[in-house]
């Protein structure tokens, strides 16, 4: 079975894509998923261009024949390939209608995160993840990096994020846990225009150009709550390399009241504590981002109390 690839859209000609793939979402940041008339699984719009369309004609027309999608705005994303090459398209979707008489589209559905059973599992969730990655990144898309290489080494140039990361850089991320001394982390819920939309997920982002890792967890953790602890409440307590990433998780153990959070607009809409016992089920459930690998270990060796 092939992997899914991702190239940027310049590399490949009109007349080479194939298929168009439409990652379709409403205001509310739900997304919408197809039910075929002769399956039981859900699936992404999209299908193949017909003769004489344009690759984002035929997205256009797969959103509408799928969905009954009446206004919306289509964005490209990216070239994707697996056993052909397409086009992966995001669309904001304001009015829907019936889906068309003749469509193959029995019904669609409105959900927070991708359903368990697809239609195409071999390539939908990788598809899923790097919308959700792409929409992160569209976020202050003129925000600078510093460039690391493979061995976490500056290489002395900036990336701007909106952009492609090429292949073989790498920038710092962190993610920041929060625990009270009852042993319950904090929790954001992340907001509906963002990339995994209505899930809950602890503080966290890309470092800026000229943060390291401690001021960049602090400047994270300030713009996104308010919340403000002394740099002496924290640790670093994982740390990992991912594909175009360094990934450094914090841990600061301060008494931080909930009505002392700070919900920011456009980045969360609600705030909660939790303990390890809730988390688990939180994310077994679907509500927590599906971005923290670490999250067991994490949980066994810290969360009872700020003294484990």
């Amino acid at each position: 079975m092939p992997d899914v690839s991702f190239f940027p859209l310049a590399g490949f000609p009109d007349d080479q894509l194939k298929v168009a793939v439409i990652a379709a979402r409403m205001p509310d940041g739900r997304w919408i998923y197809c039910r075929h008339r002769a399956r039981t699984t859900w699936e992404i719009p999209g299908g193949h261009r017909e003769p004489g369309e344009t690759i984002l004609e035929a997205a256009a027309r797969e959103l509408r024949e799928e969905t009954g999608a009446v206004k919306f705005s289509l964005t490209p994303i990216c070239v994707y390939t697996f056993t052909r090459a397409g086009l992966l398209c995001l669309a904001d979707v304001t009015e829907l209608g019936p889906i068309p008489a003749d469509s193959e589209i029995a019904e669609i559905t409105l959900a927070d995160r991708m359903p368990d059973n697809l239609t195409y599992p071999a390539i939908q969730p990788p598809l899923y993840r790097h919308v959700q990655g792409w929409l992160n990144t569209q976020s202050s898309a003129d925000e600078r990096w510093d460039v690391l290489d493979a061995d976490r080494n500056s290489t002395g140039r900036t990336h701007r994020r909106g952009d492609p990361l090429p292949e073989g850089d790498y920038h710092l991320v962190v993610q920041v846990w929060v625990r009270n001394p009852r042993g319950e982390f904090l929790l954001t819920k992340r907001a509906p225009t963002k990339g995994f939309p209505n899930l809950w997920e602890p503080t966290g982002g890309s470092a800026q150009a000229g943060d390291d890792s401690l001021s960049a967890a602090l400047r994270e953790l300030q713009e996104e709550t308010g919340l403000t602890p002394v740099p002496e409440q924290g640790r670093l307590v994982r740390t990992m390399r991912r594909r175009s990433d360094f990934l450094d998780v914090w841990l600061f153990d301060a008494d931080f009241p909930l009505d002392a959070v700070t919900l920011q607009p456009g980045e969360t809409t609600d705030a909660q504590y939790a303990d390890a016992a809730h988390i688990r089920a939180m994310r077994d459930a679907g509500e927590i981002v599906p971005v923290l690998p670490y999250l067991d270990e994490f949980l066994d060796e810290y969360g009872k109390s700020k003294c484990d």
